[in-house]
């Protein structure tokens, strides 16, 4: 299952409606789309408006991939379990966001294993073909715990100052 998440603040539509395009296309793939308080309702694909955070994690272990936004709460719980991600910038000329952070977002993350990062609307479905036929990140794209050469800086930050 390809599981589409907006994040949990702003609408957005043009994922939704580009997602529910490739859903009318992709009719035997599996889809389950959380839409938020967007004006657009897909006609192609389930969706709900919203999922408790024991259903969405529930849902992200479960998928294949996770379509989303470029939102680092979307990109940690894809990493946590293991999911590949394609990600969506939003955009303020659009009236996505209040500003193009989305894009310095995407432009970090881009290239991490994993992480597939779709530009234009045009770029989803290649990105979503590639992501699926690659499958789950070798590595998880955070790893769960600090580097230990950090842990051992933040140690004598810390002490050095008791």
């Amino acid at each position: 299952m390809i599981f589409v998440t907006i994040g949990s603040m702003f609408p957005f539509d043009r994922l939704i409606r580009t997602m529910d395009a490739f859903a009318a296309v992709h009719p035997g793939t599996e889809l389950l789309a959380q839409i938020g308080t967007g004006d657009y309702v897909p006609a192609h694909m389930p969706h709900v408006r919203k999922l408790d955070q024991a259903d969405f994690a529930r849902t992200v272990a479960g998928a294949r991939l996770v379509v989303a936004h470029a939102g680092m709460g979307s990109v940690i719980t894809a990493s946590q379990y293991a999911k590949p991600i394609v990600m969506m910038p939003r955009l303020q000329h659009w009236g996505e966001h209040t500003t193009d952070h989305q894009i310095a977002t995407a432009n970090w993350l881009r290239g991490k294993p994993g992480v597939y990062i779709a530009d234009e609307d045009a770029d989803l479905a290649p990105c979503i073909a590639v992501a699926l036929a690659a499958g789950p990140p070798a590595a998880p794209i955070f790893p769960p715990d600090a580097p230990p050469e950090f842990i051992a800086r933040l140690r004598a930050c810390i002490f050095a100052r008791s």
